[in-house]
C-alpha cells in the first residue's frame, strides 16, 4: 500500500544531544561580533549538491480529511477524502496544480446518524476499500465495501469477531471494529481490528487467507503492507509477516532501530514491489533495502515541515525516486489540510550555504515550528536546533551548565540561545550577551513594556528578551479562595491542597515565592526561603502516602493551571493553580459556575504580580553569524510571524495585537461549538466554544499590564527547592531543615 491512514500522534523527535556546540560569550557593552558571515559558509566548490525541496500544494478547503493517496499509471495521484458528511475520490493533475472531483461515494456511505466511513484504501489499479461503521442501539457494526474505479460499490462478505472481554471493558465498549485498511495488490486487502488481530482478505468473497495475531504481543499498533511483506509496529518492536505464506520473518534491526531513534514511523511505501521500503517519520524521509544493514536518509526533517513537532502525516505516496507527497492537517494547530510536495534538486545545495545555530536546554515545539517557517523566508540558512537535555540522555540541568560554562570560557557556542531554565541575570552580569534595545525598534510591534524589559538594566541594555510569557493564577470557589487574597490567609485555609502531588505544589509556588528570595549580590535570604517552607506545609498539611507523586524529571510538564481543570470538576481537588498561558473563555466559565462562586486570579505568593518570562532569547555577542540572527529573533518578535503560532502550551505572545489574538476566540466567529464533557462521576459540563467578550480581553489584558516582577529563572536552585520541599512536605525534614539544605546546595552551585 502506498499511503496510510494516520490514527494515532506518535512519538515526538528525540532531542538530539549536542553540548559541545552551546553557550558564547556576552558582551555589557551589547557590541556585535565581527558580522563576519564566512564563518558557517561553505567555501568550497566542492560543495555536496542535491536536496529534497518542499512545496505547499492547496487543498481551496474541498475536503477536510483525507484517508489514503496513491499514484496512479497515468500520472494522475488519487486521494480517498471526507468532506462534511460526504466522502468522494479527487484527482491531482499537473503536479499539484489541478485539482478535480473523480467521484462522489453512494449516498448511503456518506456520513449519518446511521454511522460514517472510519477509513479508507486505494489499490494500485485504483480501487477502494472502505470500513463503514453502522451505529446502533447500544454498539456498532462495520461493514467492509469494495468500490470500483468507477465509483461502483459492493459489499465484501467479511463478519469481524465479537471483541475480547478484556478490551471490551478497556474500550468502554462491546463492538470490534476495524483499526486500519491497507490495499498493498489488486485481489487482497488487510484487515486490522482491535483484538489484535490483522486479517489477509481475498476481496472477491471476503474469504481469509491468513490471520495474523499479534495480539497482546504489540498492542497498541500500526501495520503497513509493502509489497509481500506485512510490517507491524508498537512502541517497544517491530515484527515482519511474509503474506505469501502467512509465516513471521526474520527481524530487520536496522529498519526497526532507526525508527526507535525518531519515534514510530508515520508513514511507509515502496516503489520496487517490496524489495525496498521508503519510511516517513519526525527525522525525515529514509530508504531501506531488506536485509541491508544501511537506512539513507533522503530528507532531512530538521531542514523542512517533516520534523515539525505537530506535523501528523495522514498519508503519503512516493511518485517516484524524486517525488514525494505528503498530506497533513499542517502545523501550529491551525487545522489546515495541505499536500506537501518534496521534490528533488540536483540544483539544490544538500545544505544551505549558512548555518545559525540555536541552543535550549529543553525541546520547544513554538521553536520548531518558528524555525520551519523562517526557513521559507530564507531557504540560504540552515537553522541548527541543538537541544541539551531528554528524558533519554540522564543528563542534569547542573550537568548541562557546568559544560556550558566551559564553552562560555572558551568563547564557542550557538548563535541564538533560548534562555529558559537557565541563570539568565548571571549571563548577563558576565557580559556574554548581545544588547537587542536596537533590534526590538526594528521588529515592528507593540509590545507588552513591562514583559518585554524584564531583564532591562539600568543602562537600557536588554540582553535578554521574553518572546512569551505565562502567568501563575489560581482557580477555586469563595470557600477556598478569596480574590487578591495574599499567600499567608491562603496557607492558613484547611484542605486548600488536599490531594495534591507535593512535587507539584512545591514547583508551582516556586514561580511566585522564589523571585522573594533573591538579593542584590545574587544570593538567597534563609529567612525567606525557611518562611516559604513553614507556610507552605501548614498549608499543605498532612502526606497522604496513597497519592501517585510524579518524578521530578517530567514536572516541567505538570505546572499548567489547566492540569487542575477536570480535578477541580470531579471534586478531586479544591484549588487548582499553576502556570497559564492558554484561555478557553468559555471552559473557565463552566467551571466557575459549577464551583458555585468560583474565580480565577492571580496566584497567590510571597511576591507580588508575578509573571514567567518564557521562550528568553539571547544572541551570542560572538556570534559569527551575527546578522542571521538578529533577523531570526525578529522574527520570533513579529506578530505576522511567530507570535502568531499558538499552541496549547505556547504560553502568551508579548506583541499585544498577537496577545489578543491568542485570547479572544476568533476561531470560533464563525462556527461556535457547544462542548458536552463527561465526568468520571456520571455527571457532565455543557459550554459554549465562542469569541471571548470584550469586557474580558479588555479584563485579562489590564491584568498583564500590571505584572511587575519575573519569575526568577534558574533550574538548578528550582530543582534542588522541589527536592528538599518534597521531603518537607512528606514529613521527612522540618521547614528549618529543609531551608537549611537549600542554602548549602544553592550555595555550592552559586559558588561555582
Amino acid at each position: 500500500m502506498k499511503c496510510r491512514k494516520w490514527k494515532r500522534a506518535l512519538g515526538m523527535l528525540l532531542a538530539a544531544v549536542l553540548i559541545c556546540a552551546s553557550l558564547v560569550g556576552c558582551s555589557k557593552s551589547g557590541a556585535g561580533g565581527n558580522g563576519d558571515d564566512s564563518k558557517g559558509e561553505s567555501g568550497n566548490e566542492d560543495q555536496a549538491m542535491g536536496r529534497f525541496l518542499e512545496e505547499e500544494l492547496s487543498t481551496e478547503g474541498k475536503f477536510d480529511y483525507i484517508h489514503d493517496m496513491r499514484g496512479m499509471e497515468d500520472g494522475s495521484v488519487r486521494l480517498v477524502v471526507s468532506s462534511g458528511v460526504s466522502n468522494a475520490v479527487w484527482e491531482l493533475l499537473d503536479g499539484g496544480k489541478t485539482l478535480d472531483k473523480v467521484y462522489d461515494f453512494p449516498e448511503e456511505m456518506w456520513a449519518s446518524a446511521n454511522g460514517n466511513i472510519s477509513c479508507a484504501a486505494l489499490s494500485p489499479d485504483g480501487q477502494i476499500v472502505c470500513a463503514f461503521e453502522e451505529y446502533e442501539a447500544d454498539s456498532s457494526h462495520t461493514v467492509l465495501s469494495l468500490i470500483d474505479a468507477e465509483g461502483k460499490a459492493n459489499k465484501i462478505p467479511f463478519e469481524l469477531p465479537e471483541l475480547e472481554k478484556d478490551l471490551a471493558e478497556e474500550f468502554e465498549e462491546t463492538s470490534n471494529r476495524v483499526e486500519d485498511l491497507q490495499f498493498p495488490v489488486d485481489d487482497w486487502i488487510m484487515v486490522q481490528d482491535r483484538n489484535g488481530i490483522v486479517y489477509q482478505l481475498n476481496t472477491a468473497d471476503g474469504s481469509v487467507k491468513y490471520k495474523y495475531e499479534i495480539g497482546s504481543l504489540l498492542m497498541p499498533f500500526e501495520m503497513f503492507a509493502m509489497g509481500d511483506t506485512l510490517i507491524v509496529q508498537s512502541w517497544e518492536q517491530m515484527l515482519l509477516y511474509d503474506m505469501k505464506t502467512g509465516e513471521q520473518k526474520k527481524a530487520e534491526e536496522t529498519l526497526s532501530d532507526r525508527g526507535s531513534k525518531d519515534g514510530n514511523y508515520t508513514g511507509m511505501d515502496t516503489l520496487d514491489g517490496g524489495e525496498s521500503v521508503y519510511c516517513l517519520s519526525k527525522g525525515g524521509l529514509y530508504h531501506y533495502k531488506f536485509g541491508g544493514s544501511v537506512m539513507e536518509q533522503l530528507i532531512d526533517g530538521n531542514m523542512n515541515s517533516l520534523g515539525t513537532p505537530d506535523f501528523y502525516p495522514m498519508a503519503m505516496t512516493m511518485l517516484d525516486e524524486q517525488n514525494l507527497l505528503v498530506a497533513s492537517s499542517g502545523v501550529s494547530g491551525t487545522g489546515e489540510l495541505i499536500i506537501y510536495k518534496y521534490v528533488y534538486s540536483a540544483d539544490a545545495p544538500a545544505k544551505p550555504d549558512k548555518e545559525l545555530k540555536m541552543y535550549s536546554l529543553y525541546e520547544n515545539e513554538v521553536i520548531r515550528d518558528a524555525i520551519n517557517r523562517f526557513r521559507k523566508e530564507h531557504s540560504e540558512l540552515y537553522v541548527n536546533y541543538q537541544v541539551a537535555l531528554s528524558q533519554d540522555n540522564g543528563m542534569t540541568v547542573s550537568d548541562v551548565l557546568k559544560t556550558l560554562t566551559t564553552e562560555i570560557m572558551a568563547g564557542n557556542g550557538p548563535d541564538v540561545l533560548l534562555l529558559d531554565g537557565m541563570p539568565v541575570q548571571t549571563y548577563i552580569e558576565k557580559g556574554v550577551l548581545k544588547d537587542l534595545s536596537p533590534l526590538l525598534k526594528d521588529a515592528g510591534g507593540s509590545y507588552f513594556e513591562n514583559i518585554i524589559n524584564a531583564y532591562q538594566d539600568k543602562q537600557g541594555r536588554l540582553c535578554a528578551v521574553p518572546s512569551r510569557f505565562l502567568i501563575p493564577m489560581i482557580q477555586a470557589g469563595s470557600k477556598y479562595y478569596t480574590p487578591g487574597e495574599d499567600f499567608n490567609d491562603f496557607m492558613e485555609r484547611e484542605d486548600i491542597m488536599a490531594n495534591m502531588r507535593p512535587a507539584n505544589v512545591v514547583a508551582k509556588f516556586w514561580y511566585t515565592c522564589g523571585a522573594a528570595w533573591q538579593k542584590e549580590d545574587g544570593t538567597l535570604d534563609e529567612a525567606k526561603v525557611t518562611e516559604f517552607l513553614v507556610k507552605l506545609k501548614t498549608g499543605y498539611g498532612e502526606y497522604d502516602s496513597s497519592i501517585e507523586d510524579y518524578e521530578q524529571e517530567g514536572i516541567n510538564n505538570l505546572l499548567y493551571l489547566a492540569e487542575g481543570d477536570y480535578e477541580l470538576l470531579n471534586g478531586n481537588w479544591n484549588t487548582s493553580f499553576g502556570l497559564c498561558g492558554h484561555r478557553d473563555f468559555g471552559f473557565e466559565e463552566a467551571i466557575n459556575e459549577r464551583l458555585g462562586d468560583g474565580c480565577v486570579d492571580l496566584m497567590p505568593g510571597q511576591a507580588e504580580h508575578v509573571f514567567f518570562p518564557y521562550m528568553v532569547l539571547g544572541i551570542s555577542s560572538k556570534s559569527s553569524q551575527t546578522e542571521a540572527a538578529e533577523e531570526f529573533v525578529k522574527y520570533l518578535l513579529r506578530s505576522d510571524a511567530a507570535q502568531g503560532i499558538f499552541t496549547y502550551q505556547s504560553g502568551f505572545p508579548v506583541e499585544k495585537e498577537s496577545f489578543c489574538r491568542a485570547i479572544d476566540g476568533h476561531e470560533y466567529e464563525e462556527n461556535e461549538n457547544d462542548i458536552t464533557s463527561h465526568l468520571h462521576n456520571g455527571d457532565a459540563v455543557q459550554y459554549t466554544q465562542a469569541p471571548t467578550p470584550q469586557e474580558e480581553i479588555t479584563k485579562m489584558t489590564e491584568l498583564v499590564e500590571s505584572l511587575t516582577t519575573p519569575a526568577l529563572q534558574d533550574d538548578v536552585i528550582k530543582e534542588v527547592v522541589v527536592e528538599q520541599g518534597v521531603k518537607v512536605l512528606k514529613g521527612q525534614l522540618s521547614p528549618e531543615e529543609g531551608a537549611a539544605a537549600i542554602m548549602q546546595k544553592v550555595n555550592i552551585y552559586l559558588a561555582e
